[in-house]
């Protein structure tokens, strides 16, 4: 799969979110989209999943150009979390999880529902016939990606899918993302830097609207071991420095 983005802008009115954005990510590689709050990531996944229309530029996949509306032979190649994953609570993992199964017409899931929840899940014995409204906010989260991959999409765009997750939590999903990173192509946001260095092959950054890096992890690192966290502060450098009057709030007299 190859997926290109040519010229890319998308405004609200008169503000302009995304500008003249554009690149090309083929199978295989994990994307870590990074940027200031309000940079435009959680735009540019929208426009990504179709939720969403650029105001001028257009979209590929494979060469051919998505149009308005992605015809549902393309949103089938897809799997997408979004703005936190929305979830029929009243319903078990097991429940929901089939739900999905057959929104995709995959008509004997059953293992794959049970190997995904019992990976991410760590009490599943326990909980797997609870409904979803009693689980934590980072249980949701594993069901919620668990949702995304059933259907193994070309495809995976992950808006900080590590929120609410625990540190072992985490590194299973980790371990998760990078297995299956060579199938698909993969985006993914986080503020935690350190999950991106773990799991990105590719970095796209923005700023101001504007791409300000697109490329390998490595050529961002120029080779060196740096961490992603000080590459990324010498970038995106604050314009301008607060001028705001704190002392009330330190002061200790």
């Amino acid at each position: 799969m190859e997926l290109q983005l040519r010229g890319i802008t998308k405004s609200f009115g008169p503000k302009k979110v995304l500008h003249d954005v554009s690149f090309a990510a083929y199978t295989g590689c994990c994307v870590g989209v990074l940027g200031r709050n309000g940079a435009g990531k959680s735009t540019l996944f929208n426009l990504l999943t179709n939720v969403l229309l650029p105001s001028s530029g257009e979209l590929l996949l494979d060469g051919v150009p998505l149009g308005e509306t992605f015809p549902v032979a393309v949103k089938r190649r897809m799997g997408s979390l979004i703005n936190q994953g929305y979830l029929v609570e009243e319903l078990t993992p097991i429940e929901y999880l089939q739900f999905v199964a057959r929104i995709y017409e995959l008509p004997d899931a059953h293992t794959r529902i049970e190997s995904l929840l019992a990976h991410l899940l760590e009490d599943y014995d326990t909980v797997r016939t609870k409904r979803l409204s009693s689980f934590s906010t980072g249980m949701k989260q594993k069901v919620a990606v668990a949702s995304c991959l059933l259907h193994r999409p070309e495809l995976l765009i992950l808006d900080e899918p590590f929120n609410g997750l625990d540190v072992f939590s985490v590194d299973r999903m980790l371990a998760l993302l990078n297995s299956y990173r060579p199938q698909a192509i993969t985006f993914v946001s986080s503020h935690n830097l350190t999950h991106i260095e773990k799991v990105a092959t590719h970095l796209l950054i923005l700023d101001e609207s504007e791409v300000k890096y697109w490329g390998t992890m490595e050529d961002f690192l120029q080779g060196q071991q740096a961490y992603l966290n000080d590459a990324l502060f010498q970038l995106l450098q604050p314009t301008t420095a607060s001028t705001q009057d704190l002392t009330w709030l330190t002061n200790q007299s």
